[in-house]
Order: structure tokens, then sequence, then C-alpha cells
């Protein structure tokens, strides 16, 4: 009997902090995606600007070393979400007008 793809696939549990999966559940309903795949985007986006930027938040490791509530943790990966979506809209501007001045 042969493994479907996701059984083979590696696995890791993750607990969130109240609030954060309603979070991730609404971002991933606004995108179309299941909660798994918007996950994955996120982690992947953020490892993507992580390697082309070297954005300090990207080293942050533990929230409770900047005494960071479980409560506002959600609401600040939202807001460097909304960041992240900024600066990608700025770079396609100003690569567009790059291109529209050569």
């Amino acid at each position: 009997m042969s493994k479907y793809p996701s059984q083979t696939q590696d696995k890791f549990t993750v607990r969130f902090p109240d609030g954060m999966r309603d979070a991730i559940a609404k971002r991933a309903e606004a995108n179309g995606r299941s909660m798994n795949s918007e996950i994955l985007q996120i982690l992947q986006d953020a490892l993507d600007a992580g390697l082309q930027t070297n954005l300090p938040y990207t080293s942050f490791r533990n929230s409770d070393d900047f005494n960071i509530s479980p409560s506002s943790q959600a609401s600040l990966i939202e807001a460097l979400s909304q960041v992240e979506k900024i600066v990608k809209s700025a770079k396609e501007v100003f690569s567009e007008k790059s291109k529209d001045s050569k």
C-alpha cells in the first residue's frame, strides 16, 4: 500500500498563543488557503525576507526576551505581514519606474 505524499513529509507540532490561531485562520480564509498552506507561506515569506534583506526581526527568537505578551504577538505578526506587503508593493513600483525611465 503506497503512502500519500503528505504522510512522508516532515511534521512539526506548534503551540499558538491566545488569538494567533484565529488570526491565522482569518488570514488563510482571506487568501483562499488552508491554515497549513498559510502557515507555510508565512514561513517561506519570512525566510525569503531574511535572505534578501537581512531584516533584524528575522533573528527574533523568543518574544519573552522582549516582554511581549502573548495577546500582542498575533497583532505584531499581522503588522509585520502588512509591512512586508507594503515593502513588496514599493519594490514593484520602483522596479516599474526604473524600467520606464530607461
